[in-house]
């Protein structure tokens, strides 16, 4: 039996360098920006628990 083999080029050897520079750069930036839209999820669920503990430690004072 015969055996055929297929040489692929790797990525680097056909893309231009500054393409793939580029990509890394928007790729960072695209994840910057996953990790401000999760910060600001946090931020707004850890107000929200601050509001709900503050209103349990909300007690009844009576006045004379």
């Amino acid at each position: 039996m015969r055996e055929v083999k297929i040489v692929l080029p790797e990525l680097e050897d056909v893309l231009p360098e500054e393409f793939v520079e580029h990509m890394l750069a928007a790729t960072k930036e695209i994840l910057l920006a996953l990790r401000s839209l999760i910060d600001s999820g946090l931020d707004k669920i850890e107000a929200v628990e601050e509001i709900s503990k503050a209103k349990k430690e909300i007690r009844k004072i009576e006045v004379e």
